[in-house]
């Protein structure tokens, strides 16, 4: 499997670990632990780090923080290789087997909540609940997912050319974002030191990689999910209330939150109510 923890010792309990590196098929992945209880797998967006999390904490539950590759204290390979969906969920999957835990839920923001829904399908026998936060289950349409694919290369190519610094503040100014200009100084300060802690060909690799021009799309895999899976955006992400309504659509089993005053990133805006509603969701399941 080509998984070996930096001090050589399997996991045996890990709810008493903070921090570790582990290097799966010789690539470093970097995971925090915070909390006691029940398993919960935590994926960041894009050009964010697992520290989008450090406002939250779930009843219950050991938040089991990732970077994923080519973000925050992971490795950034220049090989593309790696940041494909296939290769991304096998690493993700071994590094979750490492750590010793066999059930257990998934919580994912944006691209961080299509990769948890793409590893949800993938290892549905080991999946108890799946959270996705302002997520799509990919472009379906052939011409849309041309025009994306056109997009993802066109950025990936300009954060080359142009650094970190030009990305983020592109990144900042898009309309998707719009809302966090509200946001305290110092929070918005977090966001633009994590975007610009990024390495500019890790960031283009994962668009190339997984982006939403080349991620598959799910769309007829969500009426027959069996995994409880609740649904949360923002009240002013009209992109992603839309589509959370598709998921209703697609599988009325689905749960769905609509947090107000907030947008894209509710964690962040809001995350007295993202916690509030995300416990909830786990205590119906851990108490059944």
């Amino acid at each position: 499997m080509g998984v070996f923890a930096e001090d050589s010792a399997r996991i045996t309990n890990p709810q008493h670990r903070t921090s570790r590196l582990i290097t799966i098929e010789n690539l470093k992945y970097y995971t925090e632990v915070k909390g006691f209880g029940q398993p919960i797998i935590c994926f960041h967006g894009f050009a964010e780090n697992l520290s989008t999390w450090e406002f939250i904490q779930l009843n219950d539950c050991q938040m089991v923080l990732v970077d994923l590759i080519g973000h925050g204290h992971s490795e950034k390979p220049h090989s593309p290789e790696p940041y494909s969906l296939p290769n991304l969920l096998r690493h993700l999957h071994e590094l979750i087997d490492h750590l010793g835990f066999t059930r257990y839920f998934l919580l994912g923001y944006s691209m961080g909540g299509r990769i948890a829904l793409a590893y949800g399908l993938a290892y549905p026998s080991e999946v108890q609940g799946l959270i996705l936060e302002s997520s799509s289950y990919g472009v379906c349409h052939v011409d849309s997912r041309a025009r994306r694919r056109q997009q993802d290369v066109w950025l990936a190519e300009a954060i080359q050319e142009k650094g970190v610094e030009w990305f983020n503040q592109y990144w900042s100014n898009l309309d998707l974002f719009a809302s966090q200009n509200q946001l305290p100084q110092e929070i918005r300060s977090k966001i633009n030191a994590r975007r610009l802690q990024n390495a500019p060909h890790g960031l283009a690799n994962t668009l190339l990689g997984s982006g939403q021009g080349i991620f598959p799309c799910l769309k007829d895999q969500i009426t027959d999910l069996s995994i409880p899976t609740l649904y949360i955006n923002g009240e002013y992400d009209e992109k992603y209330k839309k589509i959370g309504q598709d998921f209703i659509k697609l599988n009325p089993q689905i749960k769905r939150e609509i947090i107000p005053g907030v947008g894209h990133n509710s964690h962040i805006e809001n995350p007295a109510a993202f916690q509030e509603a995300v416990n909830g969701f786990l205590g119906g399941l851990l108490s059944s």
